[in-house]
């Protein structure tokens, strides 16, 4: 057993749960509470009149706008989906029971926060419900639709058809043309005696593009670099890889949990870019998932509007922050609010400052290095 199944929850949920979280699973958690967690981190674990367990997830004290002191369903950036697990047949019980064990000593009267939420799933319903009996507010921050694929028919291809003709051709056209280099060829790894080397790839391929040369690839990241492997070794993972002759062009790292699967973290080799070998791995992985019957959706858990994975996956899943205020809401949860949305407002302002800021200073750099004088000493 690695240190971080140690750390896991004792129960796992995930035969029972109203709706699935591949993050929440004993596996996963365990590895993100020892390498991405501190000691603020507890898991809230609800138990029936016979001692079963019927509802989990991890919590954290939080600031709601930064400023008012809540308590909050803990997510980190590496596993962006707090939906809690709750007993599907015990849903409402699990539900009120959650609400109880987030609120501490201060029962109704503390601010809860449930980030990345399913918000039309059956938790979102029951954690809706329960508030609403006990008199509490409900509000809804940052919500937005991201791409995810259903199973709707038994053919796992299916979904191909709702690809853009146009798209499609573009598609068929740059495989050909990749398999004009070389042989190409497609695994989809799922026996955890080969996940250690198959990842060691990954970080390898993930560290020589774009997110290498901002610094933000897990193999620059020591932490974040312990966790993917604790995850992919404690946790259902199946990593996809397309080879050129051998040699990973493009490589997709997905989780299951029950009826679901996310995919995780993508990586592709640059010098190939022109034949979208992301978007091809993608597709490759979304084909594999989805032959397994026990798979019924899988989550991209991308950003809204995502220009890789939206073109190609038909279905949206609604997300958001639900933020279950105290009974008769008060002056502290209505400042919270206003603050968070305040931030959420200017957020995208300061992204686009940094992106143009970032641009402005790559080109000076380009000029310098293009420049004659700077090339060597004057004298």
């Amino acid at each position: 057993m690695s240190e971080a199944a140690a750390q896991a929850p004792a129960t796992d949920l995930t035969a029972r749960a109203a709706e699935d979280n591949p993050f929440f699973t004993a596996g996963i958690l365990g590895a993100a509470r020892q390498h991405l967690g501190d000691a603020r981190v507890t898991v809230a674990e609800i138990t029936d009149a016979a001692g079963q367990t019927i509802g989990l997830a991890p919590i954290r004290p939080t600031r709601l706008g930064r400023v008012v002191p809540a308590m909050a369903v803990w997510v980190h950036p590496h596993g962006p989906l707090g939906t809690p697990l709750l007993d599907a047949g015990a849903i409402d019980e699990a539900a009120a029971g959650l609400l109880a064990a987030m609120d501490g000593g201060r029962p109704g009267r503390a601010i809860l926060e449930f980030p990345y939420l399913a918000l039309a799933g059956p938790v979102a319903d029951a954690l809706r419900r329960q508030a609403g009996l006990a008199g509490r507010p409900i509000a809804v921050l940052a919500g937005h639709r991201r791409a995810m694929l259903k199973r709707p028919y038994p053919d796992a291809t299916a979904f191909l058809q709702t690809i853009s003709t146009k798209k499609r051709r573009e598609l068929t056209r740059q495989w050909r043309r990749l398999g004009d280099l070389g042989s190409v060829t497609v695994a989809h790894i799922s026996d955890p005696a080969q996940h250690a080397d198959a990842l060691e790839d990954f970080f390898a391929l993930e560290a020589s593009g774009w997110k290498g040369r901002r610094g933000t690839a897990l193999a620059l990241r020591p932490r974040e670099k312990a966790f993917a492997r604790a995850a992919v070794a404690d946790g259902d993972a199946v990593i996809h890889a397309i080879r050129l002759d051998g040699r990973a062009v493009a490589m997709l790292v997905s989780f299951r949990a029950g009826a679901s699967a996310v995919t995780w973290k993508i990586a592709y080799d640059e010098a190939y870019a022109r034949f979208s070998p992301g978007v091809h791995v993608m597709l490759e992985g979304s084909k594999a998932l989805l032959a397994d019957p026990a798979v019924e959706r899988i989550d991209s858990i991308a950003v809204a509007n995502h220009p890789m994975v939206d073109p190609i996956w038909p279905d949206r899943l609604e997300i958001g922050t639900l933020v279950i205020g105290p009974k008769g809401g008060g002056i502290g949860y209505e400042t919270g609010l206003a603050l968070a949305r305040l931030e959420l407002t200017l957020r995208p302002i300061a992204r686009r400052f940094l992106r143009a800021t970032r641009r402005k200073a790559e080109a000076v750099k380009a000029r310098l290095r293009r420049s004659p004088s700077a090339a060597s000493p004057q004298g």
